[in-house]
């Protein structure tokens, strides 16, 4: 695909989802961007919602910065900053399964990102290792983790008037069911709530390698779904988190207890994990976090 608009050549595809085609795109100058295309007429268009939600976030740490938005032949098209792998990147690349400091380091910057969109009016309702990446090229941020892919995020409260959003029930399932919170499965609207317990959910995948619903077979999506919730349901948290220091248990537990409208106290949830990290003995020298794919890129083993 070698066409232009506006300024960049669109050379090669660089990643896409169920919600359209990533490409990189190359300026005059060399500079690189990440261009995302839609089909005109897709099913659910989000591109157009997605670029809202990304100035709503404009300079913001952790957060892409979106250059243009428009359509070209039969594509809407956004312009960004190109990206780095995801966290399931990295998580492949380390042999699926990342060390506690790793998984620490990661849990404080994922809970400052979802905070601040929490801030400005927004949940995110796709937390998946798939939507944070670590780092944006070239551009010296070696050490942030970004949010991305604002196709599914909503507003759960008015920006003026602070009016929280009514609670639904009989909702569809949104998101990605293996890390979806139990009531985003019933079928109640989320809330902030939901963000944090799906944050919970990562956090134990990326410490254990896996959840214990994964892989489950079914003759149709919505016979999976159910069979993911009965597992998730009848699975207590401590058997959930064996293994892990308590922390994620309690994490889990808070974030399960909190009511529809409520505001997570994330100060609380980053203090017990960087009390954690603290007890570990874990450091972060020089300001460099050390994560365990910095280690593979480096040739070195991961550390804890």
């Amino acid at each position: 695909m070698q066409t232009a608009i506006s300024k960049y050549r669109i050379t090669k595809r660089v990643g896409g989802g169920s919600f359209g085609d990533i490409y990189l795109g190359v300026g005059a100058n060399g500079e690189k961007v990440a261009v995302k295309f839609e089909k005109h007429g897709s099913r659910c268009p989000q591109l157009r919602h997605e670029y809202k939600v990304y100035r709503e976030l404009q300079n913001a740490p952790g957060f892409a910065k979106v250059h243009y938005f428009g359509t070209q032949d039969s594509y809407n098209l956004m312009v960004m900053d190109l990206l780095g792998p995801s966290l399931e990147d990295q998580f492949n690349k380390c042999g699926r399964r990342f060390s506690l400091k790793t998984v620490l380091l990661i849990a404080d910057q994922m809970l400052e990102r979802v905070e601040l969109m929490h801030s400005r009016h927004l949940i995110h309702r796709d937390i998946k290792p798939a939507n944070f990446v670590t780092d944006v090229t070239g551009k010296g941020n070696d050490n942030m983790v970004f949010c991305i892919d604002f196709g599914l995020a909503k507003r759960y409260r008015h920006p003026r008037t602070l009016q929280h959003i009514p609670q639904r029930e009989g909702r569809s399932l949104t998101g990605t069911p293996r890390y979806a919170s139990i009531n985003n499965h019933l079928g109640v609207e989320q809330s902030r709530r939901d963000d944090l317990e799906t944050i919970g959910y990562v956090l134990v995948y990326f410490l254990k390698g896996g959840l214990p619903w994964q892989g489950i077979q079914a003759k149709s999506a919505n016979r999976k779904y159910k069979l993911i919730l009965e597992k998730k349901q009848s699975m207590t948290i401590p058997a959930l988190c064996q293994g892990c220091p308590n922390q994620f248990a309690e994490y889990l537990a808070y974030c399960r207890s909190l009511k529809f409208e409520a505001k997570p106290n994330v100060a609380y949830l980053r203090g017990m994990f960087r009390d954690l990290f603290r007890m570990q003995g874990y450091t972060v020298s020089q300001g460099v976090m050390d994560f365990d794919w910095t280690r593979v890129d480096n040739g070195i083993a991961p550390s804890g």
